[in-house]
């Protein structure tokens, strides 16, 4: 799993997985902005811009550490 902004400006969370689709490797995205409509949907598109997500495009964030 991978925690994902696209470069849009809008820093909507996205998180991917690589999974096995249709024969393939390939990046599935969700929206993790828990205040979005579609949080924790499969998405395709930036629920921020509407852009079509590809994981070239992405730019990966470092995980938020919690401690107890």
């Amino acid at each position: 799993m991978a925690v994902l902004h696209c470069p849009c400006g809008q820093a909507h969370a996205l998180w991917g997985e690589f999974w096995w689709v249709g024969g393939e490797h390939r990046w599935v995205f969700f929206d993790d902005d828990d205040a979005s409509d579609t949080y924790a949907e499969q998405v395709e598109y930036c629920p921020g811009c509407g852009k079509q997500l590809e994981r070239k495009n992405l730019t990966m964030m470092h995980p938020v550490r919690y401690e107890a």
